[in-house]
């Protein structure tokens, strides 16, 4: 067993995971000011890749990604993940590229404490999504940002967590933004976390994560027309691949 799991005999698990990461995020702020101050912009990369190997050993993850050049040579994109936990933060930053920034919901920055001040001064951009009229001229800014600043932008389509070992209907809002910014779409599949988490049985053990960063999707051309289908053929593939790598780091 791992030191994670003894915080777990009397700690809500999902609770000390995020407590984790919340330190990652404070990290990571204090690096953001100090590349802004210091122009340094490579540091808050720096810190995440050094405090994610101190996670790993921790959290006792061995954490695989392949398919990293997909990213690196994409110079704008759109980068939608499968969620599943907080444990979703510690794969997420090893492969956080340069210039990236993630669409999350208005609640995380008023809800979530240190985490949420941190992702905010990691420029995160956040939607209110119980106002669409709010919510749709934010994705009209990003869309625009996405093209001025050159901006990779990560977005978690299903929208929640999900613990059910699949993955749910994909939100349609990351679609739309790549088509209006004909910018492409790169998925990037988490295998299950089964083999070694459990929330409701309060289990974490030690483990294997596969992260697979697949080819892109272009989207040039595609109008908003093209955006349901866009959406159910996106997670059909990210699903084949969940099932795929799922099924690997049970062997």
């Amino acid at each position: 067993m791992t030191p994670i799991y003894y915080l777990t005999f009397t700690h809500e698990l999902e609770r000390n995971v995020g407590g984790i990461v919340a330190c990652e995020s404070a990290l990571r702020s204090a690096a953001t000011l100090l590349s802004q101050i210091r122009a340094t912009p490579s540091a808050p990369r720096f810190i995440t890749k050094c405090v994610n190997l101190f996670l790993k050993q921790i959290v006792g993850l061995d954490i695989t990604i392949r398919g990293k050049s997909n990213i690196d040579k994409a110079e704008t994109a759109i980068i939608v993940l499968n969620h599943q936990s907080s444990v979703d933060m510690i794969p997420m930053f090893m492969m956080w590229p340069e210039n990236c920034v993630a669409l999350a919901k208005r609640e995380i920055l008023y809800l979530s404490g240190t985490f949420g001040v941190g992702a905010w001064l990691c420029g995160t951009i956040f939607i209110d999504r119980l106002n669409p009229e709010r919510a749709r001229k934010t994705m009209e800014q990003t869309a625009e940002k996405i093209k001025r600043k050159k901006l990779r932008v990560v977005i978690f389509p299903e929208g929640t967590r999900n613990h059910e070992g699949s993955l749910l209907p994909f939100k349609k809002g990351a679609f739309h933004l790549a088509v209006q910014g004909q910018v492409p779409i790169i998925p990037v599949v988490f295998s299950s976390y089964d083999n070694f988490y459990n929330k409701k049985e309060k289990r974490f053990n030690e483990g294997k994560v596969i992260v697979e960063i697949m080819e892109p999707i272009p989207t040039q051309g595609l109008s908003a027309s093209d955006v349901t289908e866009l959406t159910e053929n996106t997670r059909e593939k990210m699903l084949q691949v969940f099932d795929r790598i799922s099924a690997e780091v049970k062997t």
